[in-house]
């Protein structure tokens, strides 16, 4: 029997719907069937939950709990604080992402903000977009210019926190194209790859932001995450120095931040992610001249898209194959995934065989009418 692969209506990747129906792409396979919940009506898209082994993109409360037959949740992403991974391995259902697919992307876009940042980019952009006329010079030598003279970021110091795919990749950069000494905290990273990498590792985190002209955090959301860069970090960081932020809103705490601009403990920072997300009108990072903001574009480039629409595809279809998967967020749950598909004493449904779906909760009610 062909598994079904239920893709959301949420998803924005364009190239996601063309990987799929390609006939030579990695689910042009015979043993899956694709349902493209766009253009299903609300009624047809949860009758067609019922019968699927795979959801591709981030399901709702109300989806997974009609997805009683799924094996795997496939984000076309690298985070999975959008959904519940542990409700979903109570359930025996296997979360994988495609972690890996945006970090050059990533790094690219870090330093993108921070030359930004450093060279009064944004903000002189800003001025001539405004005034519609060439500043005068006063306005930009000596003392007239905002927030300081430019800076060059030849022989700078990098702190980066989280050293996974994006760090890796940033560090490498910044250390080859600009000679910028490299600083890491990531209590999951080993001190000997780190050195291999030409990455001093350091232990305790606010020791190394003093160090720091410029901060990069690329990191997980999650409960140990959560609110991680706050005023005790912030007033850790030189009065010079620059924060980027390209991992997730919630890691920083905003007030906190603002905070920092407003009282001179950081120059500025560099944020393509926020907490809420979209960010409300009229927040005060968008009226500072010291803060240059993107709207989480770091990873979205014509390049990166279909490099995370094809990984994501991919890990989907070695679960549905019975391969474990590379990028397996919930490895606990792969020994219960597999007892699912081979158990005589479960439904393939992963339900009570005495409760019946909505289709048969129809037909019953059509019969009684």
């Amino acid at each position: 029997m062909r598994k079904k692969v239920f893709v959301s209506p949420r998803i924005l990747n364009p190239f996601v719907e063309e990987l799929f129906a390609s006939r030579t792409g990695p689910a042009a396979l015979g043993d899956l069937e694709v349902v493209f919940a766009g253009q299903l009506d609300e009624a047809a898209r949860l009758d067609a939950l019922e019968e699927v082994e795979a959801f591709f993109g981030i399901p709702t409360a109300d989806e997974l709990r009609v997805a009683c037959r799924l094996e795997v949740i496939a984000l076309p992403g690298s985070g999975t604080e959008t959904i519940d991974v542990e409700q979903a391995t109570a359930r025996g259902i296997a979360v994988v992402n495609a972690a890996g697919a945006q970090y050059k992307a990533v790094a690219e876009h870090a330093i993108g903000l921070m030359l930004a940042l450093a060279k009064r980019i944004a903000l002189s952009d800003r001025w001539f977009h405004a005034e519609k006329r060439h500043p005068e010079r006063s306005r930009y030598v000596g003392s007239g210019w905002p927030h300081g003279y430019p800076v060059e970021i030849e022989g700078k110091t990098l702190g980066v926190v989280g050293l996974g795919f994006v760090g890796r990749d940033l560090a490498e950069k910044c250390r080859l194209a600009f000679g910028m000494r490299v600083l890491a905290y990531d209590p999951y990273q080993d001190a000997v790859e780190a050195a291999r990498q030409r990455v001093e590792l350091r232990s305790e985190l606010v020791a190394m932001l003093s160090e720091c002209d410029f901060v990069s955090l690329h990191l997980p959301l999650g409960d140990q995450t959560r609110a991680m860069f706050g005023e005790r970090e912030l007033r850790a960081m030189k009065p010079s120095a620059y924060l980027l932020n390209l991992s997730r809103g919630g890691i920083v705490d905003q007030q906190a931040l603002v905070r920092a601009l407003d009282e001179g403990w950081i120059a500025g920072a560099g944020l393509d992610v926020f907490d809420p997300e979209p960010l409300p009108d009229g927040h005060p990072f968008c009226s500072r001249d010291d803060v240059v903001l993107s709207p989480h574009i770091g990873g979205w480039t014509a390049e990166a898209l279909p490099r995370l629409a094809r990984l994501a595809i991919e890990e989907m279809v070695a679960v549905l194959r019975g391969v474990r998967s590379h990028r397996l967020i919930n490895p606990e749950v792969w020994p219960a995934l597999l007892a699912r598909r081979t158990s005589a004493e479960l439904p393939s449904t992963g339900k009570d065989p005495s409760s019946p779906g909505r289709r048969s909760q129809k037909r019953a009610a059509s019969r009684r009418s």
